[in-house]
């Protein structure tokens, strides 16, 4: 009875009458695991790749801008250095304001095109000269401008950079004051200029992005200033209400350039994708926009193309989804069969699939497992207990050669793991240190000398004096050239003496004794080298002086605890000091002059039998709110 509908199911199959069922059901889970794997795989390729696209547009507009903000700000600092070329004059620095400058306030206005006019005031705010491109009459002498907050704030040394203002409704200008130094920390006044801000209209409109995307520049108050149609900036427009222009000066302009792309409205209601970059000491805003159908232009035509791409993935789905069922159905069939009656214990069955594939091979290795199974049927127990002897065998000498692989693997781990720590260890200390010293610490018992401690050390600031004058006014090659003379100078005193070099910063070279490697004397050792310095250049400036180089040396030395380690990031590591002694060396440093090593007075006690020193008084440093006894050393006692 139960052989009966099997029968028949098999001669409905054949005759296909219960095919049509079997076919769908395959067709569709194949169809459905393919097809919506590619459908899926496809909405989040398209997804990703109209992000990056985003992503890209919004890098391009960034770069684009934070370019453009970096070229107003050459320009502002090449009208800067010309201003600062006139109070770097010989003349102010020999005789303070003279009659001298009306020769450089002309050649001011010369050599800079966007300055249309300048004068310069004594310490009193009251003006010194006046020159103009525009005035046919210029401001009188004795006329203060002591009240102004532009000359409170350059009169302090520093820069100011003025409100951007428009003279009969026309074009936009600025003012930029600076201080007048005759020596370093003497200021005698303030040299301010007016700066025709039309010069950067030519840089905002060669700015183009794609077709209709233009760029501009605006202040906080929303004066326009630059715009690819002039007609804007003459109208005075007012671009305070843009979304884009209040949030790029909602963030702190003091601290760094913000920069950021939205997608907003322009000043004529339309949407644009905007990006800015903030100018934080002008207070200004380079703003680039660009239409939003345009932006998007190349994600539409991206998302037509994979969208094709994915219908026709579909569709070849669809056809090898049916294709594959066909093929499929008949040689399973044979097979299901076939299982069936050597299930049931005939063993004498054998398999007929001629289909030249792996259904083919899969049915050839059942025959020979039917024959297999024939042919040891009658001892398989016997067969089956010897082989089960053998497997557990095998599994006892797997197991335990995995233990011993194991074993072995932590072994090499640790050696390794061990090597690499004692690499590392001995890379640093060459790194840092001389080889001398290094070799010495190697052969110690010392593990890291570079872990982070407090200690005393003595710290050297060595620094060229008259080196930012000699840099602005020399070609940058013979700049580098003086600085590898001086470098090399030094820093073969620096291995002569044992010193640890802390870093070289252009000029300025930090050096420390007594760490890592102990010295008992390192007070005398930094002495003994600052010396050899100051006669190793005194060496070379005959030199430099032929050459036009007026150039010295300025050492700051101290002692006194600090803590030292490793600082950095992975990949760029340093080993450094930090605390008050340091900054005490750097102060001492920019208190000393040409040819003059300057002490504090806690140190020179504990040195004053080994040198010959003259009294400096007592110096009000930055940073420190006592006033600091310094001496000048001489020479080494006799």
């Amino acid at each position: 009875m139960s052989s009966r509908p099997k029968t028949q199911a098999l001669s409905d199959l054949i005759n296909g009458k219960g095919k049509r069922r079997l076919i769908r059901s395959y067709f569709l889970v194949s169809f459905l695991l393919v097809g919506l794997a590619i459908l899926a795989s496809g909405l989040i390729g398209i997804y990703y790749h109209l992000s990056d696209i985003r992503e890209q547009t919004s890098l391009l507009q960034q770069e684009i801008t934070n370019s453009a903000a970096y070229k107003v700000e050459t320009f502002i600092e090449e009208i800067e250095g010309s201003m600062r070329s006139v109070t770097l004059s010989r003349e102010i620095i020999a005789h303070g304001l003279s009659p001298d400058i009306d020769f450089q306030l002309h050649k001011l206005l010369k050599i800079s095109a966007p300055v249309s006019e300048a004068f310069a005031a004594d310490a009193n705010g009251v003006i010194y000269k006046h020159v103009s491109r525009v005035r046919t009459i210029v401001l009188k002498n004795r006329q203060s401008i002591s009240s102004t907050e532009a000359f409170e704030t350059a009169i302090q040394g520093e820069t100011f950079y003025g409100s951007v203002f428009f003279i009969n409704e026309s074009e936009p200008y600025m003012t930029i004051t600076i201080p007048i130094e005759r020596y370093a920390g003497k200021i005698i006044g303030v040299l301010q200029a007016q700066v025709n801000l039309r010069y950067i209209w030519d840089l905002v409109s060669s700015i183009r992005f794609g077709r209709g995307g233009h760029a501009y520049i605006v202040t906080r108050y929303g004066d326009l200033l630059a715009h690819p149609s002039t007609s804007l900036v003459l109208q005075r427009q007012n671009l305070s209400v843009l979304d884009h222009v209040q949030k790029g000066f909602s963030n702190n302009a003091q601290t760094s350039p913000e920069t950021s792309t939205s997608v907003t409205t322009n000043l004529h209601g339309a949407k644009v994708l905007s990006s800015f970059t903030l100018i934080p000491e002008l207070d200004w805003l380079v703003v680039i926009e660009q239409p939003m159908q345009e932006a998007f232009d190349k994600l539409y035509d991206a998302l037509f193309r994979t969208s094709a791409l994915l219908l026709f993935g579909i569709a070849m789905t669809f056809i090898a989804s049916a294709l594959l069922v066909r093929k499929v159905l008949r040689p399973l069939e044979t097979l299901r069969q076939g299982a069936e009656s050597i299930g049931a214990g005939d063993l004498s069955y054998r398999f007929n699939v001629m289909t030249g594939d792996e259904f083919e091979l899969v049915s050839n290795e059942f025959n020979n497992m039917a024959q297999a199974v024939q042919d040891s049927h009658a001892n398989l127990e016997k067969k089956v207990e010897s082989r089960t002897k053998e497997i557990t065998e095998s599994n006892l000498a797997l197991e335990k050669a995995r233990k011993e692989l194991e074993e072995l693997n932590q072994s090499l781990e640790d050696k390794v793991k061990s090597q690499v720590s004692e690499l590392e260890r001995i890379n640093r200390i060459k790194h840092f240190l001389p080889p001398t010293v290094s070799e010495a610490i190697l052969k110690s018992d010392v593990v890291d000398p570079f872990q982070t401690h407090r200690k005393e050390i003595t710290s050297v600031f060595i620094d060229l004096r008259g080196f930012t004058n000699f840099s602005d006014s020399h070609e940058p090659e013979e700049v580098m050239l003086v600085l590898r003379e001086y470098h090399e100078a030094v820093g073969s005193l620096i291995d002569k003496y044992e010193g640890t070099l802390e870093h070289f910063a252009g000029d300025g070279i930090m050096v420390f004794f007594n760490d890592p490697r102990p010295q008992k004397n390192h007070i005398e050792l930094a002495v003994r080298m600052s010396l050899e310095v100051q006669k190793r250049v005194a060496q070379i400036r005959p030199e430099w002086h032929k050459k036009g180089y007026n150039l010295d040396v300025g050492i700051g030395l101290t002692t006194g605890f600090a803590t030292l380690g490793i600082l950095g990031f992975e990949g760029r590591l340093e080993y450094g000091v930090i605390g008050n002694v340091p900054n005490l060396a750097a102060r001492l440093s920019g208190e000393a002059q040409g040819g003059q090593i300057v002490i504090d007075g806690k140190t020179y006690s504990r040195i004053d039998n080994l040198v010959e020193a003259t009294s400096l008084g007592e110096l009000s440093l930055k940073g420190f709110s006592r006033k600091i006894p310094a001496y000048n050393i001489l020479s080494l006692s006799a």
